[in-house]
């Protein structure tokens, strides 16, 4: 992938993540609402680990994003490099 299509991905990802969020976040507060006497509000395990994995994929393109070597585009010419590097001509 190049370093832009990890940056939508990471986009794609984290917008999922807040959807997921917003789940746990429901879920959380209509446990409370439910059950006053419990000691920690409930929240599904899957919803968790789907957060989690998606929260961690986003953040594992978003510095792929970065990171990621850019690549030429084209090779470099005589003129690109100079004429001190190629060396005198005949």
């Amino acid at each position: 992938m190049t370093p832009k299509e990890h940056a939508a991905r990471a986009e794609e990802l984290i917008a999922e993540a807040e959807r997921l969020y917003q789940i746990c976040l429901v879920d959380y507060q209509t446990n409370i609402n439910e059950d006053d006497h419990a000691d920690q509000p409930h929240v599904p395990a899957a919803d968790l680990a789907m957060l989690t994995a998606t929260t961690q994929l986003a953040q594992a393109h978003a510095t792929l994003a970065l990171t990621a070597p850019a690549r030429p585009s084209s090779v470099p010419t005589d003129e690109d490099l100079g004429p001190d590097v190629m060396g005198p001509r005949h």
